[in-house]
C-alpha cells in the first residue's frame, strides 16, 4: 500500500468522523453568526449611548472577550472537528488551544470581579464603590491571571499521532504525543478543574448573600438610610448580573464535568460509538453558548438597550424597505436619536 493510498484512506476515515461531528460544526457555525452580530451591537450601543460606569466597563469587557471567542476560538474548533485525523499544523493547534483557554478563564475572572462588586454594593453599601480605574485594573489582572494559568497549554497541547484502521497514522490536535504518557496533562487538568470549582463556589456564595440581603431589606418596612443606599443600586443591574452568572455556570458545567471525568479516568469518557462520537463533541462545546447569550440577557433586562434596538430595527426597515416614504423615514430617524440620547432609564452604577 503506497503513501498515496494511505493518505486517501486516512482522508476517508477523517471524512467518516467529520460527518458524525457535523451537528457540532453546524452548532458552532450558528453561534458564530449570532455571537459576532450580537456582541458587535452590544459594543456599539454601550460605547455610544451609555455613561461611563463600572457596569458599562464590565459589559464591554465581556463583549470583547465574547467577540474574540466567536472570531478565533469557534472557527478553530470547527477546524478541529472537520480535521479529526488531518490536523498537521502544531503551531496552530497550540496557539488555538492557548487562546481558547485564555478567553474562557478571562471571562470567568471578570464575572467573579463583577460579583464581588455587586456584593460590596448590596451587602456593604457604605464601603467605597469601585472606580472605573479600579475596574480597568481588575480586568487587566483577570487577563494576566488567565494567561498565567493557560501558558502550560502551549507545552502540553500539540499534534498527537493516532493509529487508525488498516494501520494508518492519523494526526489530531490534543495532548501531544510527547506529553501523552507524562503526568503533566493530569496535573494541568486538575489545576483547571480546581480553578473553575473555586469560581463556581465564589459565584454561588456571593450571589446567595446578595439575594439574601435584598430579600431582607424588601421585607423591612422602615426606610432607614441603609435601605436608601441599597435602593440606589438599581435592582435591574443585580438581576442582569445574576442572569449573566447563571448563564455562565449552566453553560460551563457540562464541559467541566466532562473534563473532570476524562482527567480522572485517564481515558475515554464513554466507550466510542456513533452516538457518543456525534454527541460528546457538541456537549463539550456548550460553553460557547455563554459567548452568545449575553446580548439576549441585556435585551430582556435593560429597557434602554431594548428600546435602542427596537428603534434601530425600525429605522433600518424604513430606510431599506420603504425608501420612497421620505417624511416617515425622516421622522423615524429623529425619533430614534431622541430616544437614544435621553437620560438612561436605569442607573448603571
Amino acid at each position: 500500500m503506497n503513501e498515496t493510498s494511505n493518505f486517501k484512506n486516512r482522508e476517508e476515515q477523517n471524512h467518516d468522523i467529520a460527518i458524525q461531528r457535523l451537528p457540532t460544526v453546524i452548532f458552532l457555525g450558528i453561534l458564530i453568526i449570532i455571537g459576532v452580530i450580537g456582541n458587535i451591537i452590544v459594543i456599539v450601543v454601550y460605547t455610544r449611548k451609555y455613561p461611563s460606569t463600572t457596569f458599562k466597563f464590565y459589559i464591554l469587557a465581556l463583549a470583547v472577550i465574547d467577540l474574540l471567542t466567536c472570531c478565533i476560538s469557534m472557527p478553530f474548533e470547527i477546524a478541529d472537528n472537520v480535521l479529526p485525523f488531518l490536523f498537521f499544523d502544531e503551531t496552530v493547534c497550540q496557539v488555538g488551544r492557548f487562546l481558547g483557554n485564555v478567553f474562557k478563564m478571562a471571562a470567568a475572572f471578570v464575572i467573579v470581579v463583577m460579583a464581588i462588586g455587586r456584593y460590596k454594593k448590596i451587602c456593604h453599601p457604605f464601603s467605597k464603590s469601585t472606580s472605573i480605574s479600579q475596574a480597568r485594573l481588575a480586568f487587566v489582572a483577570s487577563v494576566v491571571l488567565a494567561v498565567a494559568f493557560s501558558w502550560p497549554t502551549l507545552l502540553i497541547q500539540g499534534i498527537r499521532e493516532r493509529t487508525l484502521k488498516f494501520n494508518i497514522t492519523g494526526y489530531d490536535c490534543s495532548i501531544s504525543s510527547d506529553m501523552f504518557n507524562t503526568k503533566y496533562p493530569f496535573i494541568f487538568s486538575t489545576v483547571m478543574f480546581t480553578v473553575y470549582a473555586i469560581v463556581f463556589i465564589l459565584l454561588v456564595v456571593l450571589y446567595s448573600l446578595v439575594i439574601y440581603n435584598l430579600n431582607m431589606h424588601v421585607k423591612e418596612q422602615e426606610q432607614f438610610a441603609f435601605n436608601d443606599n441599597i435602593r440606589k443600586s438599581n435592582p435591574r443591574i443585580t438581576k442582569m448580573m445574576i442572569a449573566i452568572t447563571t448563564a455562565f455556570v449552566v453553560c460551563y458545567l457540562p464541559n467541566c464535568i466532562l473534563d473532570a471525568i476524562s482527567t480522572f479516568k485517564r481515558g475515554y469518557v464513554a466507550p466510542p460509538s456513533p452516538v457518543i462520537l456525534a454527541t460528546l463533541p457538541l456537549i463539550a462545546r456548550t460553553f460557547f453558548i455563554n459567548n452568545v447569550i449575553n446580548p439576549f440577557i441585556y435585551l430582556l433586562g435593560d429597557p434602554k438597550f431594548r428600546n435602542i434596538i427596537k428603534q434601530s430595527i425600525r429605522w433600518v426597515f424604513y430606510s431599506v424597505c420603504r425608501p420612497g416614504k421620505k417624511k416617515l423615514k425622516s421622522f423615524t430617524v429623529a425619533e430614534t436619536m431622541h430616544l437614544t440620547d435621553v437620560k438612561p432609564t436605569m442607573s448603571h452604577s
